[in-house]
């Protein structure tokens, strides 16, 4: 259940980044996003969501700037 809502949480953001399947599937195209969503924040781009990670998906930055990974 987890997955799904951080999923459907990075799918709030706008732009470049790819819209996730809610499938609760943590797989290699979540964590990229996950590491990105981290990386606009300043926060260590480990791909785990823990409390701050959290906190930033439910209260995305404005804007990013940090291109989205090819």
């Amino acid at each position: 259940m987890a997955v799904k809502q951080a999923e459907c949480l990075s799918n709030m953001w706008g732009g470049q980044p790819p819209k996730l399947a809610l499938d609760g599937v943590f797989d290699s195209v979540m964590l990229k996003k996950i590491e990105w969503i981290q990386g606009c924040h300043g926060l260590p781009e480990s791909g785990v969501i823990d409390a701050r990670t959290w906190q930033v998906l439910y209260h995305p930055a404005l804007d990013c700037y940090n291109p989205y990974p090819a």
